[in-house]
């Protein structure tokens, strides 16, 4: 996929990380900064309020509380923004007031860094204030893209709202154009940020994402049980496509040898449950809602075989990418079968971990799911070649290696 081309710096970076969410929420960004610090870096993180995903504001941050912070090594810099609500104008207010914030401290800041990293998942507004970090330290910026706009914004707005597309490809472009070097976790993403955002090629990297390597020296072999369970893990949002799911173990409910797991819980929680109520499937389904960390591994060791599903219609670039949560799955040791296109495809034929159809067909994914019902055997050793080619591509190791040794090349100008 691509080669680790570790770079080791004479003398430690001053890196300004630009980034919405961060500890006590759960994103990557803070073990990223934390392992940058470990490394030698001296590392400031210009964030928001956490409030995600419930939007509300724990005590210890109310009132102005805890604005300046120190931890694992990292100086944390928070800027004010008003907590997320669902709905499109409940979640603007909340991107806009970080954007607006963390532009306006972005210029009060110290202007000595020598790299600014901005590390963009939604919204791409997170990264604007990346333009006045730069300008004010006179230095260059990396950014990670996590999530590619204007075709992540596609699965959010609604059909009525499609006549504002235009304007947010504009504001994308503006955004992104003000990085020097940009890594982003999809191959497809490449080829957007060229065709789209007008980035000479040179200029691009794909650095894939990483899951928790801690599952990787676990034994999450599957516990015996008389039916054989299917589990969807993670966010279930528009973009996980639980429809084809949900409509997959409805193709097959007159069985009685199988279920379907899901932990987790996101926007479409709500619609998932009203569809198995309604097609009496509450003996097939189970919903367990969201789980720390520490006890999903008592999830693995439920799962027999994992199930991955992603569409966005009228969004390819988005389609295409490769989910956290495959990751997640190959580090677990679990065979996985998936409705999907793109990178994710790609990675499931060439690691043979699974098999997978079209995304979408939920009739080839119901397929799927009788095939391994009915032949486990087939299946053996899928799990275990997921964790190798894991072992091979996605490790926290190797990929801090990548940003790290972008972080450098991006200082100094110098090509990789």
């Amino acid at each position: 996929m691509h080669g680790s081309r570790l770079l080791h710096s004479s003398h430690p970076l001053k890196i300004l990380v630009i980034c919405q969410h961060y500890w006590p929420e759960q994103f990557q960004i803070t073990e990223v900064c934390e392992e940058l610090a470990r490394r030698g870096h001296d590392v400031t993180a210009l964030v928001g309020v956490p409030n995600y995903p419930t939007g509300v504001i724990p005590d210890d941050y109310l009132d102005g509380k805890n604005r300046i912070q120190e931890r694992n090594g990292v100086h944390i810099v928070r800027v004010e923004e008003i907590p997320r609500k669902n709905g499109i104008v409940g979640l603007a207010r909340n991107y806009i007031s970080y954007m607006v914030k963390a532009k306006k401290k972005a210029k009060e800041l110290p202007g000595d860094f020598d790299v600014v990293f901005a590390y963009q998942i939604t919204p791409v507004l997170m990264a604007a204030p990346m333009k006045d970090a730069k300008r004010k330290s006179g230095c260059p910026a990396l950014l990670y893209c996590a999530d590619i706009w204007p075709d992540a914004v596609m699965a959010m707005l609604p059909s009525t709202l499609s006549f504002a597309l235009p304007l947010v490809r504009v504001v994308s472009t503006a955004i992104y154009r003000e990085a020097d070097f940009v890594a982003t976790n999809s191959s497809a993403y490449v080829d957007c940020f060229e065709k789209v955002h007008g980035f000479e090629r040179e200029r691009l990297e794909y650095v894939p994402q990483y899951a928790d390597d801690r599952y990787l020296d676990m034994e999450l072999s599957p516990s015996p049980a008389l039916k054989t369970r299917f589990m969807v893990m993670g966010n279930i949002g528009r973009l996980q496509d639980m429809p084809c799911v949900l409509d997959a173990v409805n193709r097959i409910k007159s069985r009685d040898d199988f279920e379907l797991h899901v932990v987790g819980t996101g926007s479409v929680i709500d619609d998932c449950k009203r569809y198995v109520a309604a097609n009496g499937l509450g003996d097939k389904v189970i919903f367990h809602g969201r789980h720390p960390f520490e006890e999903m591994p008592n999830f693995y060791r439920m799962a027999d075989c994992c199930i991955l599903t992603l569409r966005v219609p009228g969004a390819p670039w988005i389609s295409s990418t490769l989910p956290s949560r495959l990751q997640g799955y190959m580090a677990a040791g679990k065979p996985i079968l998936a409705a999907i296109d793109g990178s994710a495809a790609e990675v499931i034929r060439d690691s043979g971990c699974g098999r997978s159809v079209p995304a979408g067909d939920s009739a080839g994914l119901a397929s799927l799911l009788e095939d391994f019902i009915d032949n486990r055997a087939a299946y053996e050793g899928r799990g275990e070649s997921g964790r190798a080619y894991f072992r091979a591509n996605f490790t926290r190791d190797r990929f801090m290696d990548e940003i790290e040794s972008l972080l450098i090349a991006t200082s100094t100008g110098n090509e990789r």
